[in-house]
Formats: C-alpha cells, sequence, structure tokens
C-alpha cells in the first residue's frame, strides 16, 4: 500500500494511516471497538481524540501515540475545504 499512498510521514492524516494497512473505517473500528461514526470523524477531527481512543487507534495503526496525535491535529487544523 505504500507504492499507492503517497502521502509524506509528516503530512499523515489519520486515515492515511489506515489506508496504509489495507483497512476499512468499519474494520479499524471493529479492531478498536469503536463505531465506524466515530473513526470517520475522529479521521476529519470533528471529536475529541480521547487518551482511551488514541492508544487503542495507535496499536491497531501500528504507530506511536504521538504520531497519531500529531496526525489527528494535522486533520483537526486542516484548511476549511480540505479532506483529511
Amino acid at each position: 500500500m505504500g507504492d499507492l499512498v503517497l502521502v509524506p510521514r509528516n503530512e499523515r492524516f489519520p486515515g492515511d494511516w489506515r489506508t496504509l494497512l489495507g483497512l476499512t473505517q468499519p474494520q479499524l473500528g471493529s479492531l478498536v471497538a469503536i463505531s465506524t461514526s466515530m473513526i470517520a470523524r475522529i479521521e476529519r477531527g470533528e471529536v475529541k481524540l480521547t487518551d482511551e481512543n488514541a492508544r487503542r487507534l495507535a496499536q491497531a495503526l501500528d504507530i506511536e501515540i504521538d504520531e497519531l496525535v500529531r496526525s489527528y491535529e494535522r486533520a483537526r487544523n486542516r484548511p476549511a475545504g480540505m479532506q483529511a
């Protein structure tokens, strides 16, 4: 998937990490016991990323929690109209 998802590590949003693993939102949600709609809202930076959700997601995505939080903050602070 890394050959198809050409987003530099320091520019990735949470959905990019999921895509790199070949997971859909429902699949990731099932792995971490978070609803698909909540996964979508987290990926878009529309809801608060709790410590527990960050821990679960980072573990499932095989990245450090800090890296997940940085990608979440990028999604949350992206310019209006830019997709996450």
